[in-house]
């Protein structure tokens, strides 16, 4: 079964109300990435979305502010 049916994303909880990131996203020619790499393409591009604000990216990341500057730094995406 496929994560990404809009089935799926229709039943989600409050908890999770962003689809999953396509497969682009996870895959790279041909093979999975890392949990890592996925988790740092989301945040840049939830960062894009907002513009840079990162108090919003924080809240639609579900994550503190604090925390999301914690991985900023871990993925040297800060600055």
């Amino acid at each position: 079964m496929d994560l990404r049916t809009d089935q799926m994303t229709q039943n989600a909880s409050d908890d999770f109300p962003h689809p999953l990131p396509p497969r682009e996203d996870t895959e790279e020619e041909g093979r999975l990435v890392t949990l890592r790499e996925v988790e740092r393409r989301y945040i840049e591009r939830v960062l894009r979305e907002v513009r840079g604000t990162q108090r919003r990216a924080a809240k639609i990341l579900g994550i503190s502010r604090w925390s999301l500057a914690r991985r900023l730094r871990k993925y040297s995406l800060a600055g």
